[in-house]
């Protein structure tokens, strides 16, 4: 009778394992679109700026730690702004992951920003990591939000006389915090 009803209780917990566990793994139909739609809309570049604004919804709500969006009117601007701007800008995805409504990426960008109209006045390189979350309305490849984190010093240290002052502080800062007791401040 005890390994009957031992049986059960392993039956039960078998079956209540699937309506405990609530997260959708990157293995799902769903989740897979997911994961190509985020990889998709962090590449973006210039050659294929089109095709991925018909993935973002027309209430995307946009931020990065310079811009905030609202709109797909102001997305689209954003885009062809940027890419107008930087059109050698080229973003590899390193790590992601799709679980549930939300993808999240590390990655990091490259790219020469354009300093002068003037095609012969060259641009100024930079390259920054960074992360992204994007959220998806309800069983769908549709993107309502995207966050966009990375660090500006990042792509301000290649310009000239900016670069002092990033290093500057990155130095101060590190002096700060750094707990290594080997370390001195210049």
């Amino acid at each position: 009778m005890k390994g009957i009803q031992r049986s059960l209780a392993v039956l039960a917990c078998l079956l209540l394992i699937p309506a405990m566990a609530n997260a959708e793994s990157n293995s799902s139909r769903l989740n897979k679109e997911r994961l190509e739609v985020g990889r998709a809309l962090i590449e973006v570049t210039s050659d294929n700026l089109a095709s991925i604004i018909p993935y973002y919804a027309d209430n995307i709500e946009y931020h990065d730690p310079i811009v905030d969006i609202d709109g797909i009117a102001e997305m689209t601007e954003f885009l062809y702004r940027l890419f107008g701007n930087t059109p050698d800008l080229i973003t590899i995805v390193e790590d992601e992951v799709a679980i549930d409504d939300i993808y999240t990426a590390t990655w990091t960008m490259k790219g020469t920003f354009k300093v002068s109209p003037d095609p012969s006045v060259p641009g100024v390189p930079y390259e920054a990591k960074g992360m992204s979350i994007i959220k998806f309305n309800d069983k769908s490849t549709s993107v309502y939000y995207q966050r966009d984190y990375y660090t500006e010093g990042d792509i301000m240290v290649a310009i000239p006389g900016l670069d002092a002052v990033i290093c500057g502080f990155r130095s101060f800062y590190l002096a700060a915090v750094d707990p290594n007791p080997d370390f001195q401040c210049p």
